[in-house]
């Protein structure tokens, strides 16, 4: 069986079940784990990543509104792969590859893999939808004890962490800087996993931009920065120039210097289980 994962999340879920050897293509963006950069990448952005946050925003709600794709998929890489198994997933337009486009790029004339050929999407905007996909994942690709066995010991990690000590530390995590977006999806659930009070968000809530008004009246205690997609390295410049931003650095977080960074590409923008891992270094960051 040959399987083309079209989402960073999905091609780590199926190499921790096993399935390194089926994955033939991946996007662009899987980089983990590290052995995928040995697969053809089968995708592209039509964002430029080196612009300005500000750039970048303003560039994917143009192409949103003229109807126009944030990614492309090569079709004659697709063709000449011939998988049985495409995945591709419906949490997010901005993030991957959605499920609508990978349709519509299968009917086309472009492409010409069998009619046979199985489209997957995932759609995990929790910890429980995560450890669902995986489940479902793991029973299509005839490996479900190992998925059990992911699940419930990521089930145990998260119970403990519930049990841990909560802190009254109310926590924003900033999304984009510019414009400001608040986390959504499960990001406030990893805040509470952590401890700690989601000052904006509640788990299950979709990122959004925010207002200077809202942030001012969340009354952060601490300020995580996890920009979408980026490293920590990057995070960090993006905190920095925070500091410089006369809008939003009297609040008390500035004052404390309890304004922090992440790897957010690794730890909060995926939805795959190493978000527990993001949940644990904001508690061991803030505490």
């Amino acid at each position: 069986m040959k399987i083309v994962s079209l989402v960073p999340s999905a091609s780590e879920i199926l190499c921790d079940l096993g399935l390194n050897k089926q994955l033939v293509g991946v996007s662009h963006e899987c980089n983990y784990p590290p052995s995928l950069s040995n697969l053809t990448p089968v995708t592209s952005s039509n964002i430029n990543s080196y612009e300005t946050q500000r750039e970048i925003d303003n560039s994917v709600r143009a192409k949103v509104n003229e109807n126009l794709p944030l990614y492309e998929i090569n079709t004659d890489k697709i063709n000449t792969l011939a998988p049985d198994i495409i995945i591709t997933q419906g949490v997010c337009d901005v993030c991957a590859i959605s499920n609508d486009q990978v349709e519509v790029m299968l009917k086309g004339q472009l492409c010409t893999i069998p009619s046979s050929t199985n489209v997957i999407s995932l759609n995990g905007r929790s910890f429980d939808g995560i450890c669902q996909d995986i489940l479902m994942l793991g029973d299509h690709f005839n490996r479900k004890e190992r998925s059990k066995e992911i699940v419930e010991n990521a089930i145990i990690k998260k119970e403990n962490m519930y049990n841990m000590q909560k802190h009254e530390i109310r926590v924003l995590c900033l999304e984009w800087i510019d414009p400001f977006f608040s986390a959504g999806h499960w990001v406030p659930e990893q805040i509470e996993m952590a401890g700690f009070i989601s000052a904006i968000g509640k788990p299950g809530d979709q990122s959004r931009v925010i207002t200077i008004d809202e942030i001012y009246e969340s009354q952060p205690d601490v300020i995580a920065i996890i920009c979408c997609g980026y490293n920590k390295d990057k995070n960090e410049t993006f905190a920095q120039d925070l500091f410089k931003d006369h809008r939003i650095n009297n609040l008390t977080p500035f004052k404390n210097n309890k304004v922090y960074a992440f790897d957010s590409d690794a730890f909060f923008s995926r939805p795959t289980l190493r978000i527990l891992e993001g949940a644990q270094q904001l508690r061991q960051t803030i505490l």
